[in-house]
């Protein structure tokens, strides 16, 4: 039996839907208009004389649909919110609101036991008994008033319809019992006698039965069929421009965020060449200040000269002393003379002036490092992605994949002049490098180095290092046609030695670390980069830092884990000693929301992607938020069918998405558009029959576990085939139902063999 407060909270939601829009109240003799919204009579009425007053259309208040405007009185009544609104009226009168109702038949106002279906009236124990045994009454049908409670509108469609009479003022008593098909209206037997004569104007009716009824509930049956598809059509559009504007939103932030970081390199840029320019204009003014000290020395020496000269000869000529005049007028024109001659030869010019001040530098950023820089080509420097890994393709030769794209993601393109890159260890390292543009904004570097040793790489730019972690080039890699007997077993954990069970999933950290989950504890087992074993994670509940069932795991540059739990449909974050931090996710249908999680990976620029196996989509989070997210069910190329696990290669410009039901890799943008797909071969040895784990290796390949045919399938990212690391060797078997795949930086290659419960070493 439901409870009081779900049958109030029925009664209060059909109490909404008998309230009219318009005036607020109950509906009175309602009506159903073209569009089947309903309304009071009155309150149609009253809209309609206000807006032929105003000369205007008169539309639906819901929906603007246009309504009649020829009056309402051929609209139809609703004649099933008439029976709520009356059946709602006698349940507040009788019941003032409560759970039960007193009944509507005697005075005593008595508990109510039934509900008649024909009177429409709570009947108390009494009054029932009384209709009960009453002949008149012998056609109602009662049912009890708890049922009636719990569900009035079941009840209600069980109610005998109450007779309605012609609305012809002449024909007012006469019972609506025909119905006319041309017309499509009810009448009375008066109305056919002058209106509606039989075969006049090929009007079709017949009284209203059963059969009539059932037949015309076929036709609109057929009728509103196409309805739910309509809706759907309807409702995927509304998704679908939802979905635009969610992008629109998603891609103008990040346009916003990249115009912001190019100011940013701008304003840097600006500053630096500020310093550089001051630098300039103060290195000129010294050079300038000691050439005028020397200048004004100089012509100080001669001014002294002159003032002494100028003295001495005023003496002798003021004073009136005729044998000093004498005496010394010769020596004075001798004087003189020398000094007018040292006058001349001493030049007064500065030799500089106030406009040799100007720098060439008119028009800030027109030139870094000595090189023309167009401000255009700015917005290139800050979003340049980089393989994380080079990798020795050739004895002798190693590749670097260099990616230029513009503040709007569009590729840049003829900049292999412009390239270049610089080891860590010493210039000379790099010998007989390289630059060509495979595709456009895509370059290929390659060089040969000096040793076989591992370095490190910095990519610049028209002089300038671009804005990336330093590129690793390991030359300790795997040969893939050489993998024979494997190496290490771990079957076993922990001081006690504890069985490892269903090892299904497998993750490295930043410095080597294998995590691995362990089915049977509902933990996460940690090994550090020896494979020794750290620690565990977690175990089984539901709160903070505890699992129910682990069905992905991924680890971040930081050392922060993240753990997908497909029965707690949320994603937990712990530092990788095991410290839980949050969890974000709720089991739904939203974008934010999961039905069924699955594979997780973490990109350099912290974008975690989850597959969200059963909604068919891939999901996008940034700081536990969610981005965006793309994906639909389907078989053909660019949809997905239950992914389950997927993987970004060293660019990280595009994902790898293993297809397990469609036996099937696809590759996408990280945007999510649709590159390519492989999984039918020709000239491979081996199936991709249920690819289940996958992972791209530090040398740029593909490694992918096939559960069904016991095998780990090696692929060229272009989905060229390599060779295969197979279940059995020299007749031994040494895994089967592989699911989890990784190679840590040492090159070594895990496998989780689920079957066997350990994990294979290779």
């Amino acid at each position: 039996m439901a409870s009081g407060g779900s049958i109030e909270k029925e009664w209060r939601q059909i109490e909404e839907e008998i309230t009219c829009s318009i005036c607020g109240d109950l509906f009175t003799d309602p009506k159903t208009i073209p569009c089947l919204h309903t309304f009071c009579k009155r309150c149609i009425e009253r809209s309609i004389e206000s807006n032929k007053k105003m000369a205007t259309i008169v539309c639906c208040p819901l929906c603007r649909a246009p309504l009649p405007q020829d009056g309402i009185a051929y609209i139809p009544t609703n004649f099933t919110i008439n029976r709520l609104v009356e059946i709602f009226k006698k349940r507040k009168e009788s019941g003032q609101g409560s759970v039960t109702m007193k009944c509507g038949k005697c005075k005593k106002g008595s508990e109510a036991i039934k509900w008649c279906m024909e009177c429409r009236n709570p009947l108390c124990q009494k009054c029932n008994e009384f209709h009960e045994n009453w002949e008149d009454f012998e056609s109602h049908k009662t049912v009890p008033i708890n049922e009636f409670l719990q569900n009035p509108i079941q009840a209600l469609a069980g109610t005998p319809e109450k007779a309605e009479f012609c609305k012809l003022v002449a024909h007012s008593e006469q019972k609506l019992d025909l119905y006319c098909k041309t017309c499509s209206k009810l009448i009375c037997q008066y109305c056919t006698l002058k209106d509606h004569p039989r075969g006049h104007r090929d009007h079709d009716f017949d009284f209203v039965d059963d059969e009539m009824v059932d037949e015309e509930r076929e036709k609109m049956k057929q009728v509103t069929a196409p309805l739910k598809q309509l809706l759907e059509r309807v409702r995927n559009g509304v998704k679908k421009i939802e979905h635009c504007e969610k992008q629109v939103d998603i891609e103008s932030e990040a346009n916003i965020d990249k115009i912001r970081a190019t100011y940013g390199e701008v304003y840097k840029l600006l500053k630096q060449q500020e310093k550089e320019t001051v630098g300039k204009v103060n290195t000129i003014k010294t050079s300038f200040k000691k050439t005028l000290a020397v200048r004004k020395e100089s012509v100080k020496f001669v001014e002294s000269q002159l003032v002494s000269c100028d003295e001495f000869c005023h003496k002798i000529v003021t004073v009136n002393r005729t044998r000093q005049l004498l005496t010394y007028n010769k020596w004075i024109e001798n004087r003189v003379d020398e000094v007018t001659k040292q006058v001349e030869h001493t030049s007064l010019d500065p030799e500089c002036k106030p406009s040799d001040m100007i720098v060439i530098c008119h028009h800030p950023v027109e030139f870094v490092n000595g090189s023309v820089c167009d401000v255009s080509c700015l917005p290139h420097l800050p979003d340049c992605s980089c393989s994380k890994y080079g990798h020795i393709v050739k004895p002798d030769k190693v590749k670097v994949t260099v990616t230029l794209k513009d503040i709007f993601g569009s590729p840049v393109v003829n900049q292999s002049k412009d390239l270049e890159i610089r080891c860590n260890k010493e210039r000379e390292f790099l010998q007989n490098t390289h630059i060509e543009e495979e595709s456009r904004g895509q370059y290929h570097i390659w060089y040969n180095p000096k040793r076989k040793e591992d370095h490190s790489l910095s990519v610049y730019w028209r002089g300038l290092e671009v804005n990336h972690e330093e590129i690793k080039v390991l030359t300790n890699i795997r040969d893939y046609n050489n993998l024979k007997q494997e190496i290490k077993i771990i079957d076993k954990y922990g001081p006690t030695n504890k069985k490892l069970t269903f090892p299904y999933l497998l993750a490295k950290g930043p410095n080597n670390e294998l995590v691995v989950r362990d089915n049977s504890t509902k933990q996460l087992v940690v090994f550090d980069k020896h494979f020794q074993y750290s620690h565990v994670i977690g175990g089984a509940g539901s709160g903070n830092g505890k699992f129910r069932h682990i069905t992905g795991i991924a680890v971040d540059k930081k050392g922060y884990l993240y753990v997908a739990d497909c029965k707690l449909y949320c994603i937990q974050k712990f530092k990788l000693n095991g410290e839980f931090i949050s969890q974000f996710g709720s089991k739904g249908t939203a974008n934010s929301q999961f039905q069924s999680l699955y594979g997780l990976v973490l990109s350099q620029s912290e974008l975690l992607f989850v597959c969200d196996r059963h909604d068919h989509r891939i999901k996008i989070f940034k700081n536990e938020q969610f981005s965006y997210c793309f994906g639909q069910y389907g078989t053909g190329p660019g949809t997905l069918n239950n992914p389950v696990d997927l993987t970004l290669n060293n660019s990280e410009d595009q994902l790898f998405i293993t297809g397990t039901l469609n036996h099937r890799v696809q590759v996408f943008t990280t945007k999510g558009q649709f590159l390519k797909v492989f999984g039918n071969f020709t000239d491979v040895p081996f199936k991709l029959q249920w690819p289940v784990g996958i992972h791209y290796t530090l040398d740029g390949h593909l490694l992918i576990s096939c559960y069904d045919t016991h095998c780990v399938l090696v692929f060229e990212e272009d989905g060229k085939f390599t060779s295969a690391i197979e279940g059995t060797y020299q007749g031994k078997k040494r895994f089967s139902n592989p699911c989890g795949v990784v190679m840590m930086d040492n090159g070594h290659i895990v496998i989780a063999d689920i079957d066997g419960n350990r994990l294979v070493v290779f």
